[in-house]
């Protein structure tokens, strides 16, 4: 699966740069206690991006059950701002986004998307992905997924003050030199529903 929305990347450079040890670190450790969970609209915006980017039609989908917070410290870089205003995103969704992702929540709750999925919780990413050796942990993920890409994690949203604007990060894993975070942007459209508009690359190994 291609980190999605490939059809929709606004062909900006690179913002952040990520070292394969970070990633690799971020894939490994438990993370914070998510003391929360996502929001219904959340949860719909996960959905569109999901089926938005399902081009290469895998078997099986894996996201994990923990939003990320913000391992590619985007609240921190200094373009930040004139990244998601390229995006055409209103610039209080960057300042809720940062808000929202102090910490960490649940997706509790079932997504419909347009493939079969899992969703996989805190402990069981930590047995999988956690191994001495990274190859290793990479190939017990796949071994126990077959056909997946990899896998899929998604941030919580930050709103504009009208709540027709969504930022999204979402990060694709997929191996020791394999993945990619893009933020995304999302608006409502007349018809009530989220539409992807545009994504920034945030990081990328290959």
């Amino acid at each position: 699966m291609t980190p999605p929305p490939a059809s929709s990347t606004t062909g900006a450079a690179p913002a952040w740069g990520i070292g394969l040890t970070l990633l690799l670190v971020v894939a490994a450790l438990p993370g914070v206690v998510a003391a929360d969970t996502v929001h219904d609209i959340e949860i719909a915006l996960y959905e569109t991006i999901v089926n938005h980017g399902l081009a290469d039609d895998p078997r099986i989908l894996v996201i994990a059950a923990e939003t990320t917070g913000d391992p590619a410290a985007i609240a921190e870089h200094e373009t930040a701002r004139a990244i998601v205003a390229d995006l055409g995103a209103p610039p209080e969704t960057l300042t809720a986004w940062i808000r929202m992702n102090a910490g960490t929540a649940l997706i509790d709750r079932p997504l419909r998307l347009d493939i079969t999925y899992q969703l996989l919780d805190q402990d069981e990413r930590r047995k999988l992905l956690a191994a001495a050796e990274p190859q290793l942990a990479w190939s017990q993920f796949f071994a126990r997924y077959e056909g997946a890409p990899g896998l899929l994690r998604l941030s919580r949203a930050g709103f504009d003050d009208t709540r027709e604007h969504a930022l999204v990060y979402v990060e694709h894993q997929c191996g020791v030199e394999c993945g990619a975070g893009r933020l995304i942007h999302l608006q409502r459209g007349a018809d009530l529903g989220w539409q992807v508009k545009g994504a920034a690359l945030v990081w990328m190994v290959e």
